[in-house]
């Protein structure tokens, strides 16, 4: 029975080799856990958790790391909050916060007493298809093993992230994700659920920890995020401008497509009975923001556009219905009083001239620009006052019954930079 046999020997294998992949893992955990805390934020009054994290010793002389947002209260209002650990044995102690890199979502602390194990920092980055494993605290039940596949850096984004193909779930941010070697590969930030998850390259914590380790003199870390976002901002704004702006048809417009991968496009028409104008839409952002706090982000770029027609309505009533659906933009990212500015805005008409072949006679559109109804808006960062929101809005408002909107929000932004990216981008704009 030789079919039997082969079944037979295939099943003990395959018994064998998840025997061994268990006993590897669960080597793992009790060869590391002592490397591994909670991380707690604290608010004083109550003296009650008002958050938690998880982090990992990667010194004999007590640093942890961790991610930024698991700390990042305790850096906006000191006096409200303190950090605390607990590691597996059920030690506890005092956290004192010593270095950050908002970009990159990571933080550096050190414990009020030093524990006896710690991590490695990997200097070899995996292959793909690698298995890694990440290690943390969810949902506060205790420290878990999340074996999954290490898949290199993610495309699409401003910012390196690699993709693991594992569950990271809320509690385990900050924790670390180890090869089979035990030396920490990454740093878990994120998920985007069904074993889609995020992690921060190691490189960038090494790098974070040499910081640390150079400079002789405590850091102010409301100066530090702020030299990180303005260096971060001319970063992006540098690619963005750098680039080849590839414009796409809308309507009996073209309109910028996405300038860099790190910016995707989606789009949308609606046409039906009820609704006498038909309208396209063309909507462009970047995937990641920067976490300051719960209330307030920042680091993101989005564009969008709206083509508007209609073939049997009166001019004030295409524009009664224009105005109503164009009523509604905000800025893309969050912020509150205590974060940012009102807006200031400034309103004008502006023209443009038409390019290419369309409805108007070549005479016509020799003779008639685009006229547009123009908005820009800035708010100032307050605890940051060399950065700034800007939302831009400008509405077509020289033909009876068509219609182009563009739209564009920078947040975290300087003056100049944004003043360059809007200059480029009306620029790019045509309509026929």
């Amino acid at each position: 029975m030789p079919n039997s046999s082969a079944r037979l020997l295939a099943w003990v294998l395959c018994c064998f080799s998840t025997l061994a992949l268990a006993q590897g893992y669960e080597k793992l955990y009790s060869d590391y856990r002592g490397s591994l805390y909670q991380i707690r934020l604290i608010e004083k009054s109550s003296n009650s958790k008002a958050g938690l994290g998880s982090g990992f010793q990667i010194s004999a002389d007590g640093l942890l790391a961790t991610n930024y947002h698991v700390v990042a209260q305790a850096v906006s209002d000191p006096d409200k909050y303190i950090l605390e650990y607990l590691s597996t044995d059920g030690t506890k102690g005092t956290l004192e916060l010593l270095d950050i890199d908002v970009v990159n979502d990571l933080a550096l602390l050190r414990q009020e007493k030093p524990g006896k194990e710690y991590l490695q920092l990997a200097t070899e980055t995996p292959k793909k298809g690698e298995t890694i494993v990440s290690l943390g605290n969810p949902l506060d039940l205790g420290m878990t093993l999340i074996p999954g596949t290490y898949n290199g850096i993610a495309g699409g984004s401003f910012y390196d992230r690699i993709h693991f193909a594992g569950s990271i779930n809320p509690g385990m941010s900050g924790g670390p994700a180890i090869n089979t070697r035990g030396q920490v590969v990454g740093i878990n930030v994120a998920t985007a659920g069904n074993q889609v998850s995020f992690l921060v390259p190691v490189d960038k914590l090494t790098t974070l920890v040499k910081h640390f380790q150079q400079r002789n003199v405590a850091l102010d870390l409301q100066e530090v995020t702020y030299q990180q976002l303005r260096e971060n901002q001319q970063r992006i704004i540098d690619s963005i401008l750098e680039a080849d702006w590839q414009r796409r048809s809308l309507g009996e417009a073209k309109v910028v497509g996405e300038i860099v991968p790190a910016i995707k496009c989606w789009g949308n028409s609606e046409e039906n009975n009820d609704n006498p104008i038909k309208r396209i839409d063309k909507g462009c952002t970047g995937q990641d923001v920067i976490f300051l706090s719960d209330e307030f982000n920042t680091g993101r770029v989005e564009y969008e556009f709206f083509w508007l027609e209609a073939k049997d309505l009166l001019p004030a009533r295409f524009y009664a219905e224009y105005e109503h659906q164009m009523s509604t933009f905000y800025p893309g990212n969050s912020a509150g009083e205590e974060d940012v500015t009102n807006f200031r805005c400034r309103q004008n008409f502006t023209s443009q001239p038409r390019n290419g072949n369309g409805p108007l006679s070549k005479p016509e559109r020799s003779k008639k620009p685009l006229i547009s109804r123009t908005s820009y808006c800035v708010r100032r960062y307050k605890n940051f006052p060399d950065l700034y929101d800007i939302f831009f809005l400008s509405l077509s408002v020289d033909q009876k019954n068509r219609a182009l909107v563009s739209h564009f929000t920078l947040s975290g932004f300087t003056r100049e930079s944004a003043d360059a990216f809007a200059e480029k981008f009306t620029s790019e704009i045509q309509w026929h």
